[in-house]
């Protein structure tokens, strides 16, 4: 599809949180995309998806999606059990498509996808949208601006207090389940996307709360040639304040509390700040601090560049993908082995 004047007709498979929180917000009312479909086997679902939908169609299998010649763009936000098999179903009958993360467990496997894409001439992209949050945008815009110096440490958090084990699939023994593949994804996209590829991993996983049956807690650290090191890690159980991000120069230090207010953001506005008062402060050698800004997300890029690539034909974003999956998988031999390991 490359008529810019038509707009890109979208199923999306699956009604959760991902859904309703994530992917129909910026489609709803955007000018290139129009929601058709939308895939889910629960009937009490339904009433809710009228409500903000009325004129959407409900479907309850995949064949629905990937056999209608009319749709442009799948969106799969679903249970990650069959997030493969569905991104290449919906490939191989030429669609564009939107997977959500944890992609898929291997280099390999998201590969053969990436080059099945290729072959059908459509764009796959994979839900990296915490790259638009507000205090992302925020370090990207400061590591440009301001003299760090040399950068030897960073950190990188997603730290909660959630004691209880919850009924969802992050806490059960299911594919691709736990705290590493829920949230690892964002945070090793966004230090590749920010300071590029490491050399060496080390992962460790962990199971906090008593009643936890799949890793609630990991640590993980990314080795650069240069020295630099970025300590990435999420735990369940932080009851006190941890920075969320923090980056030590041999100059200044910059570091960021708490999650960014709002969360998500798909007004367009430019350059807006947040008035949430968290703390963010750049620190130099001399003790002197000063405040920082925080931007507010612009999480309506990710469908904006989306479209750009769909007209363009031309993806952008997959050597990023791939290595995050090739990093996590890494992970995983570093945790298994108990030893740091190389990237090729």
């Amino acid at each position: 599809m490359s008529d810019p004047m038509k707009k890109i007709k979208t199923a999306i498979i699956g009604y959760g949180m991902a859904t309703r929180f994530f992917h129909l917000p910026p489609l709803k009312n955007h000018p290139h995309f129009e929601v058709t479909h939308i895939l889910t086997r629960d009937q009490k679902k339904h009433e809710k998806i009228y409500e903000v939908m009325p004129n959407v169609k409900i479907v309850s299998s995949i064949d629905d999606i990937v056999n209608h010649e009319e749709i442009d763009l799948v969106v799969i936000a679903t249970s990650n059990d069959v997030h493969q098999s569905y991104t290449e179903k919906a490939l191989l009958k030429g669609k564009h498509v939107v997977c959500e993360k944890p992609f898929v467990e291997t280099k390999d496997k998201a590969k053969a996808l990436f080059d099945l894409s290729l072959k059908k001439g459509v764009i796959l992209n994979v839900f990296h949208n915490r790259q638009y949050d507000g205090d992302i945008l925020t370090i990207e815009r400061l590591l440009k601006t301001e003299d760090f110096g040399k950068i030897t440490q960073v950190h990188m958090r997603f730290d909660r207090l959630n004691p209880h084990v919850s009924d969802n699939w992050r806490d059960k023994d299911a594919h691709m389940a736990g705290v590493y593949f829920d949230l690892a994804p964002h945070l090793v996209f966004d230090a590749i996307k920010l300071f590029g590829k490491p050399e060496r991993v080390l992962l460790d996983l962990m199971i906090d709360r008593e009643e936890a049956i799949v890793d609630d807690h990991f640590e993980m650290i990314l080795s650069y040639q240069d020295g630099l090191r970025i300590f990435l890690g999420a735990g369940i159980l932080t009851r006190h304040d941890v920075p969320r991000f923090m980056i030590e120069g041999s100059k200044k230090t910059y570091v960021k509390y708490g999650f960014d207010q709002p969360d998500c953001n798909f007004d367009i506005l430019e350059d807006s700040y947040q008035s949430s008062n968290l703390k963010s402060v750049l620190i130099d050698n001399h003790g002197i601090k000063k405040d920082i800004p925080i931007l507010i997300g612009k999480h309506y890029l990710f469908y904006d560049h989306l479209y750009d690539q769909i007209m363009s034909k031309k993806p952008d974003q997959t050597k990023l993908a791939l290595l995050v999956i090739e990093i996590m998988a890494l992970g995983l031999k570093s945790f298994n082995e108990k030893k740091w390991v190389s990237l090729p």
